[in-house]
């Protein structure tokens, strides 16, 4: 039974953690080679227990506490200790002099741990006489607060002195994770170097801190931005870890940024200022980070692609399991989600095409995708859209003609299916398209409709083909029948609509993401509306489109010219413009917040939404009659016929 906790070295680390000990009701003794350094750790762990005490956070008069802490410049003082807690400066030979101390001192049964960050234990167990009985306990800063632990076997470490020290962690109140094989960095670190080396790589190409911090504040939902956490954690600190892997064989990068801000002095909130400005700042108050439209520059597979990667690797080689490696980066990092869940969530698909992309442009190996990545996309295990990925999804399938939709937790994806025929709308898949959000509509459990195209066009428009087929009063007929149940269902549809535009958007394609509340567009999405170049009209956009999103699209529709995403989105046509890779799991995110609004809320703002656009209902209207006159003239014949033969129409004006 543990009843005597040794702590060795009173810095940030060592008080801290002698402070949880003893406000956990342990004895505590506290030793390190300075008086003076002891006086400064009960100095402070008296400040952070009135400030506990202040808050209500502390069951007990601090008085009791600080009674729990004896100090001493010996190590002979630990010779009763059953359990102790070397948290010296992060260096392996001064460890290794301290645990050789400690071994000879302590009783054979005294369980000896170290608490570090980056050595292996395999570097320091030598020095330990009895190395079953040593492992590592590695505490997040700070201690008192941080709710997980690293425990670390050693190759000799027992079962026994395992299972102790995990019994130890939770009558700490902390949950922990169990790091199985000792290599550099454990869990935790291994997984933030390469989160912190990809934010210095997007740094240096071009991205601002700002656009990067507000990305991963504001879309992945972390607590902190990475160059905010950096400042507050000290940036020193990181280089110096960094240093550490990097001699241990880790392949990490070391930017030239990084270590130029730390040869000046410029070490984070504790200097005063680091990637943010703190000077005149008594405590620390973070820096203000606001939502920007850079934020969807940035890309979130981007960043997180290497740490997922590096989770892959500690998956397939037993360092941790899955759901150790998730339980770490939501407890330690407080993110939302761990770095298996986010990989399904983004494609493990996409994710190894991002890594083999950046392999390709620096050649570092720790881009190379680990083989069990590799293997699941071969296999077709690629996350939230096929089913099944790290973890099982909720998948449904239905198909209507050439349009199929899949049925997950929140969402329904729907999407047109002729890629040979760059998606172009004939009968049936104006049917399809109509089937599928009416079947979408009537779902208990879906909240938002996504539309998006496969392969590498969004819609080309309507089928060509289909459309110089018409005979007289055929036009007529397909509007009644096919285009105009679908335009009505999707101005007055229930549900939010996001409409993920993935490639080329033409005519009718270009017309139909107007109908959709949200518009996302990858940036090799090209838009255009060219039915006057085939002596036909774009009835949506020059109706709903004129009065509701833009007039300027009148400039377009009477040129039939070609524009941009980013001219799209000059237009409010297009909402968010994003890089290809994250166009999906940015169409995801958004329907993910959708899903954590209110329903009837969301009803509430389709109702009024809805209404707005049926003002203009008698205007579209107007432009299908349009389309249907002109299909009976000899110009829109020749249009058809021209575009078939790839050649210039020649007009005759009726």
């Amino acid at each position: 039974m543990i009843k005597l906790v040794g702590v060795i070295g009173a810095g940030t680390m060592g008080h801290g953690i002698a402070e949880l000990c003893a406000v956990s009701g342990y004895s505590v003794v506290l030793v390190d080679v300075s008086s003076e350094v002891l006086e400064g750790g009960m100095r402070k762990i008296e400040l952070s227990l009135s400030n506990l005490e202040r808050k209500g956070f502390l069951p007990e008069p601090k008085e009791n506490v600080m009674g729990r802490i004896m100090v001493s410049v010996s190590i002979e003082e630990l010779a009763d200790a059953d359990f102790v807690i070397e948290a010296v400066k992060e260096d392996s030979e001064i460890k290794r002099k301290v645990l050789s101390n400690v071994s000879r001192t302590v009783r054979q049964d005294c369980i000896i741990t170290t608490n570090t960050s980056t050595i292996p234990i395999s570097d320091l167990s030598g020095s330990v006489s009895g190395e079953g009985r040593f492992l590592g306990l590695h505490f997040s800063n700070p201690p008192i607060l941080m709710p997980i632990l690293e425990i670390i076997s050693g190759e000799k470490t027992t079962d026994e002195c395992s299972a102790r020290t995990q019994d130890f962690a939770k009558s700490l109140g902390k949950d922990h994770v169990m790091v199985l094989r000792d290599v550099p960095g454990f869990l935790i670190n291994r997984l933030n170097d390469r989160l912190i080396t990809e934010a210095f790589s997007m740094l240096e190409e071009g991205h601002t801190i700002s656009q990067l911090d507000s990305m991963a504040r504001y879309r992945l939902d972390f607590p902190m931005g990475i160059f905010e956490l950096l400042d507050f954690v000290g940036i020193d600190t990181v280089y110096n870890a960094k240093k550490e892997l990097e001699s241990r064989g880790f392949e990490t990068v070391i930017h030239e940024r990084l270590s130029k801000i730390v040869k000046e002095g410029k070490t984070g909130f504790k200097s005063g200022g680091g990637f943010y400005d703190y000077s005149g700042s008594a405590s620390y108050q973070g820096p203000v980070i606001v939502p920007e439209d850079g934020m969807y520059e940035a890309s979130p597979v981007r960043l997180l692609s290497p740490v997922i990667n590096e989770a892959a690797w500690i998956l397939r080689n037993g360092v941790s399991s899955a759901g150790d490696i998730e339980k770490a980066m939501k407890m330690a990092m407080n993110w939302p989600k761990g770095p298996l869940e986010y990989a399904d969530i983004f494609g493990i698909d996409n994710v190894v095409n991002t890594l083999d992309r950046r392999h390709k442009e620096t050649g570092h190996p720790m881009y190379v995708a680990d083989s069990l990545l590799m293997d699941m996309k071969r296999g077709g295990k690629t996350g939230i859209l096929s089913g099944e990925g790290f973890s099982r999804w909720k998948l449904e399938k239905f198909t209507y003609g050439p349009v199929s939709m899949t049925v997950h937790d929140a969402f329904a994806l729907v999407t047109m299916n002729r890629p040979d025929k760059l998606n172009s709308l004939d009968e049936a898949s104006w049917s399809g398209l109509r089937e599928a959000f009416e079947a979408a509509s009537g779902m208990d459990g879906v909240r938002t409709v996504i539309l998006t195209g496969s392969g590498r066009a969004f819609c080309a428009g309507d089928d060509i083909a289909m459309m110089g087929k018409w005979k007289a009063g055929e036009a007529g007929k397909w509007m009644d029948d096919y285009a105009r149940p679908l335009v009505r269902l999707l101005a007055d549809y229930p549900k939010p609509t996001i409409s993920a535009v993935n490639g080329p958007a033409f005519g009718g394609g270009c017309e139909l993401a107007m109908l959709f509340d949200i518009v996302l567009a990858s940036e090799r999405a090209v838009f255009s509306l060219p039915e006057g170049l085939i002596g036909a009209v774009p009835p949506i956009a020059s109706s709903y489109g004129y009065s509701i999103i833009n007039r300027k699209l009148a400039r377009y529709a009477l040129t039939g010219e070609r524009f941009s995403a980013r001219q799209a989105s000059d237009l409010d046509m297009v909402d968010i413009v994003v890089s290809h890779e994250q166009l999906m799991p940015a169409a995801i995110e958004l329907a993910e917040r959708i899903s954590k609004v209110a329903p009837l809320s969301s009803e509430s703002v389709k109702k009024i939404v809805n209404s707005a656009r049926s003002m203009f209902g008698r205007q579209e209207e107007i432009g299908s009659g349009e389309l249907v006159r002109l299909a009976s003239t000899r110009d829109f014949e020749e249009g058809q016929r021209a575009f078939l033969g790839k050649r210039k129409p020649a007009w005759e004006g009726r």
